[in-house]
C-alpha cells in the first residue's frame, strides 16, 4: 500500500456540483474523478502517451506535481516509483500515464475504468486479422500473449489463471467480462485454456471449431472466469 502521507490530495474536491459534474478550478471533470500526484526521481515527470501501454507514441509530459484523472483503465505493467502497477490513469485532454509514477493513495482503482480501451483494441484486431487460422493450435496462452505484443510470459493458460487467483485479481465464474480482459476454462488438463473478451459477452479463442474463432461465453465446458492480462 502507498504511504497516504505522501498523497497531496486523494481525491477532486467538489466546489459544485451541477447535474452530477463538479467544477474544479477551471477544469470540468466527473464528480467521482480524482487527483494524483506525479512523482519521478528524475524530477522531468512521466510521459504521456495515446494509449495504455509503453508500444503507444508519447503525446505529451505530465511534470510532477499534482494531476487530474479523470478515468483509469489497466493496460500494460509498468515498475515505476510506487512498484509494478497494471493500472494507467487518463489525464483529461492529453492521453494515460503510467500509475507506477503517480501517488493516487491506493494501489487500485480511485477513478471510474474509462470506456476507451486502446490497448485491448489492438488484441482484438490481433485475433480478427487471423480468424479461421490453425497456426496456434495448442498454443492457446501464446495466443493471448502475442496479441498482447509480449511472449513466453506464462507456461500454460492455467498457470495464468492461478497468478491471477494468488494476486486476488480473478473473477471466478463471471460471465461479463469487460474488453480486453482474459477469459480462462480448466480444459485439457493440465494446461487449461484462454481466450480474450471483447467487452459484449464474446470472446476470441484458438480452438473455436478447430480454429481462431469468436463465440459467446461460455461456449466451452468448466468456464473458470476473467482477469485483467498480468504482461
Amino acid at each position: 500500500m502507498r504511504p497516504a502521507l505522501l498523497r497531496t490530495i486523494a481525491r477532486v474536491t467538489i466546489t459544485a456540483l451541477l447535474g452530477g459534474v463538479a467544477a474544479v478550478g477551471a477544469v470540468t471533470l466527473p464528480a467521482n474523478a480524482a487527483t494524483g500526484t506525479v512523482v519521478t526521481d528524475s524530477g522531468t515527470g512521466v510521459a504521456i502517451r495515446s494509449g495504455n501501454a509503453t508500444t503507444f507514441g508519447i503525446v505529451g509530459n505530465q511534470p510532477n506535481g499534482a494531476v487530474e484523472i479523470d478515468c483509469q483503465i489497466y493496460g500494460e505493467p509498468v515498475t515505476g516509483k510506487y512498484g509494478r502497477s497494471l493500472i494507467w490513469d487518463h489525464v483529461p485532454g492529453k492521453g494515460f500515464i503510467t500509475d507506477s509514477y503517480v501517488n493516487t493513495g491506493s494501489t487500485g482503482l480511485v477513478a471510474p475504468l474509462c470506456t476507451s480501451n486502446p490497448r485491448a483494441d489492438k488484441a482484438i484486431a490481433w485475433y480478427a486479422a487471423r480468424s479461421g487460422s490453425t497456426a496456434y493450435q495448442g498454443y492457446c496462452e501464446k495466443a493471448a500473449e502475442n496479441s498482447y505484443g509480449k511472449d513466453l510470459v506464462w507456461g500454460s493458460a492455467k498457470i495464468d489463471w492461478n497468478d491471477a487467483v494468488s494476486r486476488g485479481a480473478a473473477h471466478p465464474g463471471d460471465l461479463h467480462p469487460p474488453k480486453g480482459a482474459l477469459v480462462f476454462w480448466d480444459l485439457a488438463a493440465p494446461y487449461g485454456h484462454v481466450g480474450l473478451a471483447k467487452g459484449d459477452g464474446t470472446f476470441w479463442a484458438t480452438s473455436v471449431s478447430g480454429a481462431i474463432g469468436t463465440r459467446t461465453l461460455p461456449y466451452f465446458n468448466s468456464y473458470l472466469g476473467w482477469a485483467w492480462p498480468n504482461f
